[in-house]
């Protein structure tokens, strides 16, 4: 594991950041600092760790924090195409979804100006739901 670094008197390492950046590239929506967590545990690295990367990740523009009213904060690499989510009110996972309604500015009372939105979709997934594995 090679220093790249010391920030805030906390050493960073490019294998551990390396491994974040490609667990939330590969994942299928924005993940939880414990996803992140479990997907790497067997590189042995810690949840404060994890927490750390995603912190600076979001500091340096490179991840995108995405809230959700349910659960924890989730996180996604930064440049992806304008998107949605959905939830799985079951097993709490959270998915990338493609479209948007558009026009919103119609929604709005008058003299309000609209600057970003998010819609989030909730319901079952298809493993859950009974279908397909998701």
């Amino acid at each position: 594991m090679m220093i790249i670094g010391y920030h805030l008197g906390m050493v960073r390492t490019s294998g551990h950041r390396a491994g974040v950046e490609r667990v939330l590239g590969d994942a299928a929506g924005p993940l939880c600092a414990d996803e992140v967590c479990e997907a790497l545990r067997e590189t042995g690295i810690g949840i404060a760790t994890v927490y750390r990367l995603l912190k600076a990740g979001v500091a340096d523009g490179s991840l995108v924090a995405v809230p959700m009213p349910s659960g924890p904060v989730r996180y996604e690499p930064a440049g992806r195409p304008h998107h949605h989510h959905f939830e799985c009110l079951r097993c709490r996972r959270v998915y990338d979804v493609g479209g948007c309604p558009g026009h919103l500015e119609g929604m709005l009372p008058a003299g309000f100006a609209l600057e970003a939105h998010e819609v989030l979709l909730q319901g079952r997934c298809a493993a859950c739901a009974g279908g397909a594995a998701a």
